[in-house]
């Protein structure tokens, strides 16, 4: 925790040291040729966060969980009327705390009793985006850092619900990761770029060499993706991914024949009173579970369907279901292993910053060794600052 502490404090003396850096969100800056004032022109610094808390109930447990808590910094500065230098940190935050008793056999040899031990917490903030860049207006935008890519402009259109979409799109792939590694969601050491020519909107992202031993390439992965914005706020995208791995590593993972790559296309709509969208996803080698203590890697496909209906202001509908079936699985993986969520909500909005909601999830999904999963409940509440 301490150096995520420290980072800010250094991040934040850099700023105040060197006008011409900043940070800000990647979706939030928007060129402005009016508010230019030549080089006396100040960055806008805004310090912002969110806390998101949620009860969940199953058929055997019930808990208070952290969904999505998080903090940062967005700052931007204008260099000219054709440029704007942005960027941003943000961390996440886990504030629902893990720290607990635990039964330890490891000191157990001489008394021949278990001990109890109180094992230590996560910890509190952890990286989720980091990243800084340029606006070139009509050039489009050029990013460096941890951030989402051109894959995630497609094939996270339909994450809409608060704890039960957005698994069948393989955006967070493998499963269990934040898509760091394989550049699929927030990649790590990517460069991104974007830009929109009428109706297109496009897109390309490449990831260069990480810290882990399994990247021996200078380029670990690259992708793009179009979106064509039709008419009566019709949205159509797709998007291709591929990672580069060292050859070596194919030999020593099982079920890893080949790189990896993922497909995805999209289409949405959306206006005062609806969202609809679909995600169609298919991978080649770019998923992997463990059973028996042995990783498999596998290919698959993914559908997910997203509804969100606006009857009232202030009160939002939502339901969808997620799809995800692997395929050529291994024989250590059970043949009906898949995903199958059928996810409904209820959210409330009393003012601006405040969201309050209502989901459930009916799961109808096989584990990789064959057992089902429990459905589930929640209540949350979403406070932005």
């Amino acid at each position: 925790m301490s150096r995520y502490i420290l980072l800010l404090i250094i991040t934040f003396q850099f700023l105040m040291l060197c006008p011409y850096h900043y940070l800000a969100s990647q979706n939030a800056f928007n060129s402005d040729k009016t508010s230019y004032t030549g080089s006396d022109s100040t960055p806008t610094l805004e310090p912002w966060g969110r806390i998101e808390l949620l009860a969940i109930g199953t058929d055997q447990n019930i808990g208070i969980i952290d969904a999505g808590s998080r903090t940062g910094i967005r700052i931007k500065q204008k260099m000219n009327s054709d440029i704007t230098l942005f960027g941003g940190i943000e961390l996440s935050m886990s504030l629902a705390g893990s720290g607990g008793f635990t039964l330890s056999p490891d000191n157990s040899t001489q008394t021949g009793f278990l001990n109890v031990v109180n094992p230590p917490s996560d910890n509190v903030f952890n990286l989720r985006k980091g990243f800084v860049g340029a606006d070139f207006n009509k050039y489009g935008t050029v990013s460096i850092g941890k951030q989402y890519t051109s894959y995630y402009d497609v094939a996270g259109k339909t994450d809409i619900s608060e704890n039960n979409s957005g698994f069948a799109s393989f955006v967070f792939s493998p499963q269990g990761t934040d898509g760091g590694s394989s550049g699929t969601g927030r990649a790590s050491n990517s460069v991104y770029y974007r830009n929109t020519t009428g109706p297109l909107k496009y897109a390309a992202s490449a990831q260069f060499h990480l810290d882990e031993g399994k990247f021996k390439t200078v380029l670990n992965s690259l992708g793009g993706s179009v979106i064509y914005q039709f008419p009566f706020k019709l949205n159509i995208g797709a998007a291709y991914h591929q990672v580069f791995l060292d050859p070596y590593v194919g030999t020593r993972i099982r079920g890893l024949n080949a790189n990896p790559f993922y497909t995805a296309v999209c289409a949405n709509y959306t206006s005062d009173k609806w969202f609809f969208g679909v995600t169609y996803a298919y991978e080649e080698n770019g998923d992997l579970t463990t059973v028996n203590d042995s990783t498999v890697v596998f290919s698959g496909q993914g559908l997910e369907v997203s509804v969100m209906w606006t009857p009232i202001k202030k009160w939002n509908l939502l339901c969808g279901v997620g799809y995800k079936q692997p395929k050529n699985v291994d024989p250590l993986i059970n043949k009906d292993y898949k995903l199958v969520i059928y996810f409904y909500g209820l959210q409330f909005e009393p003012v601006k910053n405040i969201l309050l909601f209502f989901e459930g999830a009916v799961d109808n999904s096989i584990t990789e060794t064959g057992a089902s999963k429990p459905s589930n409940i929640s209540v949350g509440c979403k406070f932005d600052f």
